[in-house]
C-alpha cells in the first residue's frame, strides 16, 4: 500500500476539476498512473499525417516497424487504422531504425499487396529512411500522401515474412498505436466519449489515448455555410459536460466540434495536437470563422493552441474565445501533488502555481485579435486547500488573474459552482450571445 497522507488525498482530488464537488483520488488511481507512466517513459513518438487518406473508401492503414537494413531484420512493428483526417501516432522503445508507412487495404485482407495505394517515409535523398527520433527530438512529426507509384524499400517485405513466421500480425504489434482524428463524424453517446472515460483520461493518459484515441469530432457532417463551434473539455471531462451548450447553439447558423483529448497529458502537447489538427482541417475545408469554447482547464490548452494558431501561426479565423472557469493561475492541489505524490499527473505540473506553462500563458496578448470572454464562477465551498474566495473547485484568484482578466474583452461572473456553470442558463446565454454578435 502507498502511504500518502490523508490531507493530500483530499486536495488531489480537487484536480478532477470536471467532476461533481470535492472528489477523492485513491492508492488505487496512483498504482494505475505508475503503470501508465511506464508506457511512455523514456520512449518516443512518431506522429503523421496521411492527406489524403480520406480519399480512400477502403481501410487506410499505418505501420512503424523497426527494421535494421543492414541485416536485413525486423525487431518489432506496429499497426493502427486511420480515422477521418488521416491522422496517427506511435509510441516506440528505440529511436534507430523506425520506418514508417501506410498502405490503401483496397482488398481489405490486412496485408499490403503491391499496386495498392503506399506512402514510405523517405529522406531528403529520395530514399526510404528512417524517422529522426534522438534525445533531443523525442518526437518527429511528418506527413504524406498515398500513391500507386510507391513501391516497399527491397529487403522489407521479406523481413517482415521472416519476422512473423506464419503468425498473424495481431500477435505480433506492440499495440501502441493512437487514432488522431481530424473531422470524424461521431456520436456523443459513443462510450469513447462517455462521462466515465473523463477520469480515466486523467489518471491513465497514454492507455486511454490507444485505447480511445483523440482529436477534433464533428456532431454533424460538415456544412461549408455553418461556423464550427469548437468545445474543449477540462481536468477528468468529456464531451458530455458541453451537452447544454451544444443545445444552445443556432444551429441554423453554426456547427458543433469537440477536441478530445486525454487531460493528464501535457498541456503543451495538447494544445500542439489541436492545432496540427485545426490547421489541417482548415486546409481541408477553408471555413472562414471558428469559435473556440471551453472550461476549466479546456480554456488553458485552448488559448496555448490559439497562441501557436494566430499569434505565431499568423492565421485569422479564430474569432471568438469563451471560457468558464478556468484557473489561469494554475492550481494549489497540483502544486502540492507535484510536491508530494508518489507518481505525478503530467498535466499537474503544468498546473502547479508557478509552472512554466502558466507563466508563458500571457507572454503574447489576444486582445486585438481574438476576442476572449472570460467567465468565472463564485458560489464558494469549505476547503481544507483553497482561499475562502472559490467555485469549489477552482480559486477565484486563479479564475481572475490579472493577465488573464486584462486580456479579456468581457469579464462577468456567474454565482454557480464549477460545474453547474455549464447547465446555467444564464451563463451559456452569455456565451451563445457573444457567439452570435460575431461577424
Amino acid at each position: 500500500m502507498i502511504a500518502v497522507p490523508p490531507l493530500l488525498l483530499r486536495t488531489l482530488g480537487l484536480l478532477l476539476l470536471a467532476g461533481s464537488a470535492f472528489l477523492t483520488s485513491s492508492c488505487g488511481n496512483f498504482r494505475k498512473l505508475g503503470r501508465d507512466l511506464k508506457l511512455v517513459e523514456n520512449e518516443y513518438r512518431i506522429s503523421a499525417i496521411i492527406e489524403n487518406a480520406d480519399d480512400f473508401t477502403c481501410p487506410v492503414r499505418a505501420a512503424v516497424i523497426e527494421w535494421d537494413r543492414d541485416e536485413n531484420k525486423v525487431f518489432s512493428g506496429d499497426r493502427v487504422d486511420l480515422t477521418a483526417g488521416g491522422g496517427f501516432m506511435f509510441i516506440v522503445k528505440s529511436p534507430v531504425n523506425q520506418h514508417v508507412l501506410c498502405y490503401a487495404d483496397t482488398n481489405r485482407d490486412g496485408i499490403y499487396q503491391p499496386g495498392e495505394p503506399l506512402w514510405v517515409l523517405r529522406g531528403p535523398d529520395g530514399q526510404a529512411a528512417a524517422a529522426v527520433l534522438n534525445a533531443d527530438q523525442k518526437i518527429a512529426r511528418i506527413q504524406g500522401s498515398l500513391s500507386t507509384k510507391e513501391r516497399l524499400p527491397d529487403g522489407l517485405a521479406a523481413a517482415v515474412q521472416q519476422k512473423l513466421a506464419g503468425k498473424d500480425v495481431r500477435d505480433v504489434i506492440s499495440q501502441k498505436g493512437i487514432q488522431f482524428a481530424m473531422g470524424e463524424v461521431a456520436d456523443l453517446d459513443d462510450p469513447r466519449f462517455a462521462a466515465t472515460r473523463g477520469p480515466d483520461g486523467l489518471w491513465t493518459p497514454a492507455t486511454s489515448a490507444i485505447r480511445d484515441g483523440l482529436g477534433v469530432y464533428f456532431v454533424e457532417p460538415f456544412d461549408p455555410s455553418r461556423t464550427p463551434v469548437l468545445f474543449v473539455h477540462g481536468a477528468a471531462g468529456s464531451p458530455q459536460d458541453f451537452r447544454l451548450a451544444m443545445d444552445k447553439l443556432d444551429r441554423s447558423r453554426h456547427q458543433a466540434w469537440f477536441y478530445v483529448y486525454p487531460s493528464g497529458m501535457r498541456l503543451e502537447n495538447a494544445a500542439i495536437a489541436l492545432d496540427r489538427s485545426i490547421r489541417h482541417l482548415h486546409d481541408r475545408y477553408e471555413f472562414r470563422r471558428l469559435h473556440v469554447v471551453a472550461h476549466s482547464m479546456g480554456g488553458l490548452v485552448s488559448r496555448r493552441f490559439i497562441q501557436r494558431n494566430v499569434l505565431e501561426g499568423g492565421n485569422s479565423y479564430i474569432r471568438n474565445f469563451i471560457t468558464y472557469s478556468s484557473p489561469w493561475g494554475g492550481h494549489e492541489a497540483a502544486e502540492m501533488g507535484v510536491k508530494f505524490a508518489p507518481k505525478v499527473v503530467p498535466s499537474w505540473r503544468d498546473m502547479a502555481k508557478g509552472s512554466p506553462f502558466l507563466d508563458e500563458l500571457f507572454d503574447q496578448r489576444l486582445k486585438g485579435r481574438v476576442n476572449h470572454h472570460l467567465f468565472y464562477s463564485h458560489h464558494a465551498k469549505r476547503s481544507p486547500v483553497l482561499p475562502a474566495e472559490n467555485d469549489g473547485t477552482v480559486s477565484v484568484a486563479s479564475q481572475l488573474r490579472p493577465e488573464a482578466v486584462a486580456d479579456a474583452i468581457e469579464t462577468r461572473g456567474f454565482d454557480e459552482d464549477h460545474v453547474s456553470i455549464l447547465s446555467s442558463r444564464e451563463a451559456l446565454l452569455a456565451g451563445k450571445r457573444a457567439i452570435d454578435a460575431a461577424h
